[in-house]
């Protein structure tokens, strides 16, 4: 038998479905808050920062079911404020932002795959 074998499509998750991803982890990554057992404890994230990142995921998501990547850019861009809030103010305990500089790495990381899925989520323009 001679010949080329049929070249498979690659599949890509939609925008939406990425969107989604990253909205489930940042919500998980709020359960950080509640874990109390030290060798499972990574991150250290307050309650005020779990609430953050959860109602953050919850306008992502919403964002990826009405089809409005702008709701995702604006969570990550609030995600990427609040952790660079975080690292700027260490050394001072004042402020609701107030927690480990782990959790504020999290929250800009978290931020910056929002912000990427939302630069993603546009066609790019044909090429002549």
């Amino acid at each position: 038998m001679t010949g080329t074998a049929p070249a498979r499509a690659r599949r890509t998750l939609s925008w939406r479905a990425r969107g989604l991803l990253v909205a489930g982890f940042t919500a998980l990554s709020a359960l950080f808050a509640l874990v109390d057992y030290t060798p499972l404890h990574f991150v250290a994230v307050n309650l005020v920062q779990g609430l953050l990142l959860v109602g953050l995921a919850a306008v992502a998501a919403l964002g990826c079911a009405l089809r409005l990547p702008a709701f995702i850019l604006v969570a990550g861009s609030i995600l990427i404020v609040a952790g660079l809030v975080r690292l700027a103010t260490y050394g001072q305990t004042i402020g609701i932002i107030s927690g480990s500089v782990n959790a504020a790495a999290l929250m800009v990381a978290l931020g910056t795959a929002f912000v990427a899925i939302w630069l993603t989520s546009r066609p790019l323009p044909a090429l002549p």
